[in-house]
């Protein structure tokens, strides 16, 4: 090891580098603690031997010094003291010293006290070593996670991209807003005209969170688009209008099950299609939350009792086709439980009666107006904030 003699008697010096060569270490010398502490910042030493008493700076102080000091290494220290008495060790221990030798020295003696330095130099080298070994895998980590959230906002824009932009068709207006719990999430939804007299839409939430739900959701995207290989669009007209969610909803069921593999994955769905012709609206619900229906004749916001069983569950499950009036002045309001799971002013969670209540006193308004001040009340939207669950909405008005 290299080892640092600080004594001002010269004698003593001698005899220590003496002693330290035979045992094979390489030693320096210096009469103080002032002169020491301008060597240790040069070069690096192992273990430092200091006398207690010296002019200029004593042994305590020069302890003091080394760990007050940022060194690149550890330095362990040896006081030499010729004073006994257990406050002297007490100090000697407060100043920052490993172990003490007694004067006069005995070869024997120090011997075995830098073995003890070498087994706690050992350690410590080696704690340095898992130390910076840590530091490069957690390097290593940062940059993976950072190309991991980079590479995620580069698919939620993508997600969003795939989302429908149009809103008027013809009779009918739509309004739509989606939050994913995260970057991306398992919440999706569509609508497209199938000629001018019929409209298909549907909701879906994927269970789960993250990128394998965000996966199967885009997936979804390109079964039910209007060119999706689970039906032709010429199969869909007014007279199959009654037929097609339930049917729909039975062959996507079988893919799922059968076709794709989607893991521990299922999905809640709300499918259907509006007829603006005879003025009605058909859908399926398959676990989905309940929709809200409002009326222009009695001019009420209603929640439709209905039940289906979840998609991808179970093979051979059979769906039921739902037909609900849809005049000029109706609106229809699909959304995802992400809105149920958010909290009140009073820190309870939404119910279907608090959105109900909501919603209702929003039913003046345009669809577009109503998703701002919805999201307003709700606290919708806001930039950083992760929510307990993807959130969907989406409104479908007859305007007339």
């Amino acid at each position: 090891m290299n080892i640092l003699v600080v004594d001002d008697a010269r004698d003593m010096q001698l005899i220590l580098r003496r002693i330290l060569t035979l045992m094979g270490h390489q030693v320096m010398l210096a009469d103080h603690g002032q002169a020491a502490w301008e060597l240790i910042q040069q070069k690096h030493f192992h273990v430092v031997i200091s006398d207690w008493l010296m002019p200029v700076m004593d042994g305590p102080t020069l302890c003091r010094t080394i760990r007050a000091a940022d060194l690149p290494h550890y330095v362990y220290i040896i006081l030499l003291t010729g004073m006994s008495g257990k406050q002297n060790l007490i100090h000697g221990m407060d100043a920052g010293a490993d172990d003490f030798a007694t004067k006069p020295i005995v070869g024997e003696e120090l011997e075995v006290r830098l073995r003890a330095a070498q087994r706690v130099l050992d350690l410590e080298h080696t704690l340095e070593e898992k130390n910076r070994h840590l530091e490069n895998v957690n390097h290593s980590l940062s940059a993976a996670q950072a190309l991991i959230q980079n590479d995620l906002k580069r698919a939620a824009v993508l997600q969003t991209g795939v989302l429908p932009s149009q809103k008027i068709f013809k009779h009918l207006c739509v309004d739509w807003f989606f939050q994913p719990a995260q970057y991306i999430g398992g919440d999706t939804f569509n609508y497209f005209p199938i000629n001018d007299e019929l409209l298909f839409f549907y909701s879906i939430d994927v269970s789960g969170h993250g990128i394998s739900s965000a996966l199967l959701s885009m997936c979804l995207q390109t079964l039910l688009s209007s060119t999706g290989e689970l039906y032709c669009v010429d199969e869909l007209n007014r007279k199959q209008a009654p037929m097609f969610p339930s049917r729909l909803a039975e062959r996507l069921n079988h893919h799922l099950n059968h076709m794709l593999d989607t893991g521990d994955h299922y999905l809640t769905l709300i499918m259907g299609v509006v007829d603006t012709v005879d003025e009605c609206l058909y859908f399926v619900q398959a676990g989905h939350p309940q929709p809200f229906l409002f009326s222009p004749v009695t001019r009420k916001l209603e929640r439709l009792q209905c039940t289906g069983f979840p998609i991808g569950l179970l093979p051979d499950v059979e769906y039921e086709t739902i037909k609900v009036p849809f005049p000029p002045g109706s609106r229809f309001i699909l959304y995802s439980d992400g809105l149920l799971e958010l909290q009140t002013e009073s820190g309870k969670p939404v119910s279907e009666d608090d959105l109900q209540e909501h919603l209702q006193a929003l039913m003046h308004l345009p669809a577009r107006q109503v998703m701002v001040q919805l999201g307003k009340q709700l606290k919708l939207g806001n930039t950083g904030e992760d929510k307990p669950d993807d959130i969907s909405l989406l409104a479908i008005d007859f305007c007339g």
